[in-house]
């Protein structure tokens, strides 16, 4: 799996000044955002109308193919969701 790094929480946002990158197929409850920099993630969590920033660790490790579901678990690993 690739690995991300948990950056922060995103306290004052809007979503208009990030691109969607995906979570929208399926009617997911989490979205995946990105800005500029290719190695960073956002993910955005409907239930909560929170926005968390990753890090991808390792470039060379992106796989398009798994990042929404390595990112969710990386975002449900924090310790606040798992009380």
């Amino acid at each position: 799996m690739t690995d991300y790094q948990f950056i922060q929480e995103i306290q004052a946002f809007k979503l208009d000044h990030f691109m969607a990158y995906m979570g929208w197929i399926g009617n997911k409850p989490y979205k995946i955002y990105t800005r500029e920099d290719p190695l960073l993630f956002f993910v955005y969590d409907e239930y909560t109308d929170r926005l968390f920033e990753f890090k991808l660790r390792d470039p060379r490790r992106l796989n398009k193919a798994t990042i929404y579901d390595c990112l969710i678990t990386a975002y449900l690993a924090l310790p606040e969701k798992q009380m």
